[in-house]
């Protein structure tokens, strides 16, 4: 989940050394118009949808696409979308179709445009810089049908109708950037954008409690999220999983996953300063891909990864008006990002504006967001992460983040030392197993394992929390729950962890979370690490040294940063900031007394005298305490949604 401090390949040739690829800063072509659409698709054997019926669609997406709205129906299929200019240019929305065959409804903004084209043009198809990202899809689908996918590269969920051959085609990308919902049933397919589209459907059943997702329930209150990748809170309503595209055809949908972790890649340079240079040309092209805007927001903290986009954001895209924003508090918790973060962005040369989070009240809705979250949200403090975003989106549409640095350089030694040996290199060994030891009596080897474990915790009936009610328990029980097992973690050679970490649940969680459906705020979240062509150098590279305490960043960011920020070890926050409000306020706050709907919905998950109990919070086992609360979250988000219908 975005949290209170989160404050925040094709680029080389695999051969045994190399020259680095220069840093370029790329131009931004007065076209290049990234399409941030929210969407949906309505497939309806029979008589056709009511435009009564295509106009709540679209009526409940509007508010995300402020700037121009379009839908289009034939006999069986409807679409639509919601336009945002992310990118602040004053262009004219895509439209729905460039050839009369072929409708589409994306949100798409796409990497390595240049090198699609030249492949579009090399299969004999008409492609320019110039076209808009929903162009280069049509045409990518055009040129290669549904295998078009190993083309695209970005962020990106998008459905298609390709009127000729009857077909649904809908795909989303590779890390789950781009949130794509759908609700099959025998005589109706609806796919869209937001998870509230799917409800806004009269068929769509979505009472609560009955309509809820018992396991997406379970997981909530005893992980604090959903734990399945293809789950939402309601039976009815499935989400893509990333890297997963569907097709809908001759009534039959088939689902299939379009791109697994490479394994080919292996890149070694003579010199660590090589690594560098190449990882900053790299990073820099997955900047400059995200900032074809003229200005942009960035969340900014007094650690590593949001500073290495920083800086390449500085040097790929110099004439973006870059404003930083970091989450601080001041006396709730012990907490000295504010002056890390002040030192950082005036290295930086960009404005910074401090958010503080010491006055929020848990569970207090926010002032200026009347809508409630498609689901629960275990974060008490939700509505300040809200307000972060929504300051954020008060100055630009664009919002740089350096999330997922952590799992992108998760240290792991073991199978570079191996290869190290098996080849006889021992002056390398002898150096590597150094490099090892200065960083584990620094840090403290393997934490970032231990933390990113990659089994769903298991849940035995005598382990769960005492709350839960006795016949949800049995309910759980004889539907599975309890045996269900997880997804096998995917393998690879020697970044298992990064690998491991990259692909957790958590991922597509954040990134929901993140989404406005849950900010409230109309701002588009773009993580340049994420960028397959940083993830696979980071996949190529040896792991000595370039991961160990982070070194690689360090690098880049000794002669740009205070030596007091590069040097700075991985600082998370001391305390949880639920656990400052307690200590000053007590519990009180968090037992119900009077009866209500919302509830009476909960009684059917939590034991129904649970909320009025006194809570008791260990400071010292703040994780397990957290646990303790989520029968609140999900009481406050229920008792939300009952006010709201």
């Amino acid at each position: 989940m975005p949290g209170l401090n989160g404050r925040g390949g094709r680029c080389w040739k695999p051969l045994m050394y190399g020259n680095v690829t220069p840093l370029l800063s790329v131009p931004c072509h007065p076209c290049c118009e990234r399409q941030v659409s929210s969407f949906f698709v309505l497939v309806q054997p029979g008589p056709p949808a009511e435009p009564a019926l295509t106009e709540r669609l679209l009526q409940s997406l509007a508010w995300r696409g402020p700037d121009g709205q379009e839908r289009w129906q034939d006999a069986q299929v409807a679409m639509g979308y919601a336009h945002l200019h992310a990118d602040d240019l004053t262009r004219t929305p895509p439209p729905l179709t460039f050839d009369h065959q072929v409708w589409l409804a994306a949100d798409i903004r796409l990497d390595e445009r240049d090198e699609l084209c030249r492949a579009l043009q090399a299969a004999g198809f008409d492609a320019s810089p110039a076209d808009c990202d929903a162009k280069l899809l049509w045409r990518a689908y055009c040129a290669w049908e549904t295998d078009c996918l190993r083309r695209l590269h970005g962020d990106f969920a998008f459905a298609l109708w390709d009127a000729p051959r009857r077909r649904i085609f809908c795909a989303r990308d590779r890390f789950a950037v781009k949130p794509l919902y759908y609700s099959h049933r025998p005589q109706l397919f609806l796919a869209a954008s937001a998870l509230d589209t799917i409800c806004a459907h009269p068929e769509t059943p979505t009472s609560i409690p009955d309509d809820l997702d018992e396991f997406a329930v379970a997981d909530f209150l005893i992980h604090g999220m959903k734990m399945d990748e293809d789950g939402t809170f309601f039976r009815a309503a499935r989400r893509l999983p990333r890297a997963y595209a569907l097709c809908l055809e001759r009534g039959m949908l088939r689902q299939w996953r379009y791109w697994d972790w490479p394994t080919d890649g292996r890149l070694r340079y003579r010199r660590f300063h090589d690594y560098a240079e190449h990882f900053q040309a790299a990073l820099g092209e997955a900047v400059a891909d995200r900032l074809r805007a003229p200005r942009a927001a960035v969340f900014l903290s007094g650690g590593l990864d949001s500073n290495v986009v920083t800086a390449a954001a500085r040097q790929a895209s110099p004439t973006t008006a870059l404003h930083a924003f970091t989450n601080v508090f001041d006396w709730l918790i012990p907490d000295d990002e504010r002056r890390f973060a002040q030192m950082a962005a005036q290295a930086h040369g960009v404005p910074i504006t401090f958010i503080a989070h010491d006055d929020w009240q848990p569970y207090a809705p926010h002032p200026e967001v009347a809508q409630p979250p498609p689901e629960p949200v275990h974060e008490p403090f939700w509505s300040g992460i809200m307000e972060s975003y929504r300051r954020a989106a008060a100055y630009a549409r664009v919002l740089l983040t350096g999330q997922w640095g952590d799992e992108a350089l998760a240290q792991e030694t073991a199978p570079y030392l191996r290869e190290l040996l098996a080849q006889r290199r021992m002056a390398a060994l002898g150096k590597a197993l150094a490099d090892y030891f200065i960083s584990d009596a620094r840090n403290g080897f393997y934490a970032l394992r231990r933390r990113f474990s990659w089994a769903r915790p298991a849940a035995p009936s005598s382990a769960l929390p005492q709350w839960l009610a006795p016949d949800f328990i049995e309910r759980l029980r004889r539907a599975g729950y309890f045996e269900r097992q997880a997804d096998e973690p995917p393998i690879h050679p020697w970044r298992r962890c990064m690998v491991q970490a990259l692909s957790r649940v958590h991922m597509a969680n954040d990134h929901e979370y993140s989404d406005p459906a849950f900010t409230g705020a109309l701002v588009e979240m773009r993580y340049p690490l994420l960028d397959l062509r940083v993830v696979e150098f980071l996949l190529a590279i040896p792991t000595v040294p370039a991961c160990l305490n982070k070194r690689l960043f360090r690098e880049l960011l000794k002669n740009r940063l205070p030596r007091a920020v590069v040097q700075r070890s991985k600082t998370p926050l001391r305390q949880f900031p639920i656990t400052g409000y307690i200590q000053r306020h007590g519990t009180d706050w968090a037992r119900l007394s009077a009866s209500d709907q919302a509830q009476r919905c909960l009684a059917r998950f939590v034991a129904s005298n649970a909320l009025r109990r006194k809570l008791i919070w260990n400071p010292q086992q703040e994780a397990q305490s957290f646990v303790d609360l989520s029968p609140l979250s999900l009481y406050k988000w229920m008792q939300s949604k009952v006010a709201s219908t």
